[in-house]
């Protein structure tokens, strides 16, 4: 309780800040301020991304769902491999291939930016939030290996050569796209900043006009 009690004062008081400065700024520096808290607010929330690649957690049991999982759709595709562990034999004919799903391969960096991304923007309640961490996280999963399943079906169907442009470059691109997209979605959809937006220019016309 006390520990709410002070992080509600803190609020008052930086909101009560806040509100003095926005008072004497034009609508441009006022842009310019929300875009800064909303990138302070990113890196901060940044933080426990780091504090998880200082840790070195395990992360096995995703690895070996993943590596299953891209198993189970090159088999579909009648891709020739084998799986052991978190490693995947794929043959180019009778030479093998070995790719091992290591820690960074189960999509955890895309998630956790989500998440800041999330919790970055201002104003919007913890169910909201919550609500659009659980319908990313299976999403951002999916999307995970379907990016190994390409990088790899790609690559033997046209080339081992092509892995490193397909996965290094294309997919390394693809992602931030993908991460950019699902919070976008979020925005609007569910934590509705556009309907918001929408509303508060209507309230200002109104009391314009009341004026």
């Amino acid at each position: 309780m006390k520990l709410m009690s002070a992080l509600k004062l803190v609020e008052d008081i930086w909101d009560r800040f806040e509100a003095n400065l926005i008072s004497r700024l034009d609508s441009f520096q006022k842009k310019l301020w929300n875009i800064f808290i909303f990138l302070l607010r990113f890196l901060v929330l940044a933080i426990p991304l780091h504090v998880l690649l200082w840790l070195n957690f395990d992360a096995h049991i995703l690895q070996v769902v993943t590596v299953n999982s891209v198993s189970f759709l090159l088999s579909l595709f009648s891709v020739s491999h084998k799986v052991i562990d978190v490693f995947l034999i794929v043959y180019f004919g009778s030479v093998p291939w070995t790719i091992e799903i290591i820690k960074d391969c189960v999509g955890w960096k895309s998630f956790m930016a989500v998440c800041a991304l999330i919790f970055a923007v201002r104003k919007v309640s913890a169910k909201k939030r919550i609500k659009g961490i659980l319908i990313a996280a299976p999403i951002i999963f999916t999307g995970n290996i379907f990016r190994i399943f390409t990088s790899i079906y790609l690559s033997v169907t046209f080339g081992y050569k092509w892995f490193d442009f397909i996965h290094n470059f294309l997919w390394q691109w693809g992602l931030i796209a993908f991460v950019i997209i699902i919070w976008w979605v979020w925005l609007e959809k569910i934590a509705d900043a556009g309907n918001k937006s929408i509303t508060k220019t209507k309230k200002k016309t109104r009391t314009r006009r009341t004026k």
